[in-house]
């Protein structure tokens, strides 16, 4: 990428004897020279405006040189694009000194996922819990629900002293505005449920069968503990019976 020049009237035009290219730019950032390709990448931008590769190009040399201001502005461009991806901004080497910058805090905070207030609807449910059961006296089985995948899911584990184990993922479907569960266990069984908060206590249900239908509602207690009512019919909702009605209390730390 060169320069002439010419003399109009008097007057010194510069005139691109030829125009920078991506082929060009990406050579000057391989080479790690961090002024010349972010001069590469914003008279690309400058051509093509939303051009979302010269733009997060543009902003790691920027940052890689030194230049958080417009380093900073060059990324809210390329989010402003569509294109732009939270994981990826906060995964690039070049960014890592940006990432105590409150500039880049306050852009990045919002686009982090899953942090919509719906996001959070069952985080009631988190902990370490001992899980016990009117019906069975006595008996304590374990079940530890963790925030996993950056806050967009819950995973359980459950346990019991017989050596019953199962695992649970749930999630919120943005998209469809709908909770989701996935079960399966040690003896190959499997549970699919979605549903949503309906006041205080999430509840899921089977979807596959009108007639019959796996139902568990959640409930936080006052007094710290949630409560899980599985339910289930055969009829299409005309009756229900109780598979398990148990009490989360969380455990003691040792």
């Amino acid at each position: 990428m060169h320069r002439t020049f010419l003399a109009l009237g008097g007057l010194i035009v510069a005139m691109n004897a030829s125009a920078a290219t991506l082929e060009e730019a990406a050579d000057l950032f391989s080479a790690g020279k961090w002024t010349e390709a972010a001069a590469a990448y914003q008279e690309i931008v400058d051509r093509e405006p939303a051009n979302a590769l010269a733009l997060v190009r543009l902003a790691r040399s920027r940052a890689a040189g030194g230049d958080a201001t417009r380093a900073i502005e060059a990324l809210k461009a390329w989010f402003a694009t569509g294109n732009g991806s939270y994981q990826v901004a906060m995964a690039l080497p070049e960014f890592r000194s940006l990432q105590t910058d409150p500039r880049f805090v306050a852009m990045m905070e919002p686009l982090r996922p899953c942090q919509a207030p719906e996001y959070r609807q069952f985080d009631f449910w988190l902990g370490d819990w001992d899980v016990t059961s009117p019906a069975n006296p006595g008996g304590s089985s374990r079940n530890r629900i963790t925030s996993i995948n950056g806050g967009c899911t819950l995973r359980e584990e459950y346990t019991t002293p017989l050596g019953y184990e199962g695992t649970s993922l749930n999630f919120y479907d943005a998209a469809r505005r709908v909770w989701h569960q996935t079960w399966i266990d040690n003896q190959g069984g499997a549970l699919y449920l979605e549903g949503r908060l309906e006041g205080r206590s999430m509840v899921m249900a089977t979807t596959t069968d009108p007639q019959n239908v796996q139902r568990i509602t959640w409930t936080p207690q006052d007094d710290g503990q949630v409560r899980q009512h599985w339910e289930a019919t055969t009829d299409g909702g005309k009756t229900w019976s109780t598979v398990f009605d148990g009490y989360y209390a969380k455990r003691e730390k040792t």
